[in-house]
């Protein structure tokens, strides 16, 4: 790798990385600390996102390394890809804000009111809030709207295809990126050990018939716990994934034939 020496270019790591004063708005305005986020180890997520947008908008990728006779094509993929970059953050940066974020024991006392016919949605409700307990602000609020979502179904264990059901038509990016950033396999054993305990695990898949955090009933609990000098990586690297996912939606192929 080929470190610059230039203004707007720092060194991360050993890495290229933009500096903060090129990011969206919303992140220099989280590193200068005037905005209501509570990420703890904030530092660490601005210089991802200097990372990540630096290897988009420059095209840092193996891409170009690993086949020259594709350079020509460096430009555009990285007018592309800078854009999706900066929609990326511009979104997360959003939703890193505290208002943001579910107020758990609010949905929990309504579903509670429902009686004994929500015994279901309070699962899903308590489900959420352990997560929470678990995660807090380190996962941004679409991580815990997304294990949220079944319970503005017609029922918990109903199914919609996530890039064709106009209901969620306008969370399908973000709620897209959180489920497959769940390849970030010791994150995902955590959700669904915490799941796990109220008889349910969490699935989704991968094809445009992908379900919105679809439910599904379990027998047995397991306990999983993060190891905790694992830990943050292990975050670090859902939230990259679900970022890269983010910026990758827009350009996935998709066909209503895998749906149904």
């Amino acid at each position: 790798m080929l470190l610059l020496d230039a203004p707007q270019v720092q060194v991360i790591a050993g890495e290229n990385a933009v500096h903060v004063s090129q990011l969206p708005h919303v992140w220099q305005d989280i590193a200068a600390g005037i905005a209501d986020v509570a990420v703890p180890d904030l530092h660490s997520y601005i210089e991802m996102a200097q990372l990540f947008q630096y290897k988009l908008e420059m095209a840092d990728v193996d891409l170009f390394g690993d086949r020259p006779e594709l350079i020509h094509l460096k430009p555009l993929f990285a007018e592309l890809f800078g854009q999706l970059a900066r929609e990326t953050l511009s979104f997360y940066g959003q939703d890193f804000q505290v208002k943001n974020y579910p107020n758990f024991e609010k949905i929990l006392h309504e579903v509670e009111l429902k009686g004994i016919e929500s015994a279901d949605e309070v699962k899903v409700a308590r489900i959420c809030i352990e997560l929470f307990q678990e995660f807090g602000y380190e996962m941004p609020a679409s991580f815990y709207h997304v294990h949220l979502a079944p319970l503005n179904r017609e029922h918990i264990f109903e199914e919609r295809a996530l890039r064709f059901d106009p209901r969620d038509v306008e969370h399908k990016r973000s709620w897209d990126a959180i489920l497959h950033a769940g390849k970030v396999f010791a994150v995902q054993m955590k959700i669904q050990s915490i799941a796990s305990k109220y008889g349910f695990t969490y699935q989704h898949g991968c094809g445009c018939n992908s379900h919105l955090s679809s439910i599904d009933r379990t027998i047995g609990a397991f306990d999983y716990e993060l190891h905790p000098e694992k830990r943050q990586r292990w975050i670090r690297s859902f939230i990259w994934t679900a970022w890269y996912e983010y910026a990758f939606f827009p350009i996935v192929p998709n066909t209503s034939y895998l749906v149904g």
